[in-house]
């Protein structure tokens, strides 16, 4: 890549990222002109990680492009041509972690639900609990593609399995496992996980289409893995329902400890 190009994709990414802004600087300079009326020192906090915010997702994602999907090209060149496919389920599963657990939209969201449980919620726990279950259902998702199999041997069962999971989660925690399914299906898992199972797809099997629905298994993974902390949750709640009294949003009380 010539220095020109890298330039030209570089603005293109920025103006890009620009366009996703405006709406939401709009909303807020319309809701603070007639109803919020912050001080002028409180503006410039906000107009200066606007600004931030405009030039850090511009190269997080520009790097992203011109690094993450050209690797996972040639990783899923590479893994095409291996004569056991069944390696590809650690392979998945030890990338599938490392992705998810730098996807900064989880770390967001880990943070948030910490603070909004005054700690009873981890957000490490959450964190890892979403790598370990994305991980783990992305090396099966591998494996699939790597032998021609439909993702949707695996997308619809698992979707029934979520649904059934919801009778067995606390309420909270269902809430929770479909905010990390929409989390963990961000920038990074995107341009590398899916672009590996295109990738594998087409290198081994000539159907890059077959790689299609990763992204789906992804989401699902969170979720599935999320239940299953709220469940156990659910069950330490039982036996510990006497030691800490946590309230939750719409009023009601339940008693946990800290995961």
């Amino acid at each position: 890549m010539s220095l020109a190009t890298f330039f030209i994709d570089l603005i293109a990414t920025f103006l890009e990222v620009g366009k996703t802004l405006i709406p939401l600087i709009a909303l807020f300079v319309i809701f603070d002109v007639f109803f919020l009326k912050l001080p002028k020192s409180y503006l410039r906090k906000i107009v200066l990680g606007m600004i931030m915010t405009l030039f850090g997702l511009t190269f997080f994602l520009h790097g992203v492009y011109i690094a993450f999907s050209p690797i996972a090209v040639a990783l899923g060149e590479v893994f095409a041509t291996m004569n056991n496919m069944g390696l590809l389920f650690p392979i998945g599963l030890f990338l599938g972690v490392l992705v998810t657990a730098a996807e900064p939209s989880l770390r967001v969201l880990a943070d948030q639900v910490e603070t909004a449980s005054s700690g009873t919620i981890r957000g490490k726990m959450l964190i890892t609990t979403a790598s370990l279950g994305v991980g783990s259902l992305i090396g099966f998702a591998l494996w699939f593609v790597g032998k021609g199999i439909p993702l949707t041997w695996i997308i619809l069962p698992g979707h029934l399995l979520a649904l059934i999971g919801m009778r067995f989660t606390n309420r909270t925690f269902t809430g929770i496992a479909y905010d990390a399914g929409a989390v963990a299906t961000g920038p990074l898992t995107v341009s590398f996980m899916m672009t590996l199972s295109l990738s594998i797809a087409k290198n081994a099997h000539e159907a890059a289409l077959n790689g299609f629905g990763l992204v789906a298994i992804v989401a699902l993974a969170a979720i599935l893995a999320v239940e299953l902390l709220g469940i156990v949750y659910t069950m330490k709640l039982k036996q510990n329902e006497n030691e800490v009294e946590v309230s939750e949003p719409s009023g009601e009380s339940y008693v946990g400890e800290k995961l």
